[in-house]
């Protein structure tokens, strides 16, 4: 369980290759385990540094019977050296609730999280139980209602830090890509599943726009070109 220590990533060195063929490479569902040094420094390199994580939850007793690794000091750590060498990175994530066993506390470690890591993007998603699956048939089976109460708890939380992450954007200047006439992203987007930038004018599907933030819109931005 310990991150950097011996063996090679072929994602690092496929990373480098890919970055030099494309304008833009984004890496999406990045296992926590895997996100070493040499990983994160790879992508910064590309000049997106987008950072799609899938931590599925923070509570450490409850990974382990979800059978993922880490925790959540362990995510904030990493999420903190990100920061460090890129202030400007934006960070995507999944969480499930009500997994068999998850208690009232893990549900608390879940919303402490999110208010200290302040990701820009986050997935919530209410644990169903698949006939077949090894947690189907786990004892502390989780009331349907009670996990989309406790996915409310975390929406309301999220969907605040989200709008204020979106907030700061404005008056900031980046390159938008054009996907179709009057809409794009920046490099904080992922396409079809994060907000979008509404930019006036006309350009080319396809181009890179510089452009300046102009307002938000809660998960979408609006844009002037320059």
């Amino acid at each position: 369980e310990v991150l950097d220590e011996g063996g090679t990533q072929p994602l690092v060195d496929l990373t480098r290759r890919l970055a030099n063929e494309v304008e833009r490479l984004r890496l999406l569902y990045l296992y926590p385990s895997g996100l070493t040094e040499s990983l994160i420094d790879a992508i910064l390199a590309t000049k997106v540094p987008y950072f799609d994580l899938s931590l599925q939850h923070v509570s450490r007793p409850h990974l382990r019977r979800m059978k993922r690794w880490g925790d959540g000091e362990r995510f904030l750590e990493r999420i903190a050296a990100i920061r460090a060498a890129d202030p400007h990175a934006a960070f995507r994530s999944s969480f499930i609730v009500g997994y068999p066993g998850e208690t009232e506390d893990d549900q608390a470690e879940l919303l402490d999280f999110l208010e200290e890591a302040q990701l820009d993007w986050v997935g919530f998603f209410p644990y169903s139980a698949e006939t077949g699956t090894t947690a189907a048939t786990m004892e502390n089976q989780i009331a349907p209602e009670l996990a989309l109460e406790r996915l409310r708890e975390a929406s309301v939380i999220q969907d605040a830090i989200t709008a204020r992450r979106r907030d700061e954007m404005v008056g900031q200047v980046f390159e938008v890509l054009i996907d179709a006439p009057g809409v794009g992203r920046t490099v904080k987007e992922c396409p079809e599943i994060d907000g979008v930038v509404y930019v006036n004018g006309e350009h080319r599907v396809g181009t890179l726009v510089p452009c300046r933030i102009t307002a938000s819109r809660g998960t979408d931005v609006e844009a002037e070109p320059i």
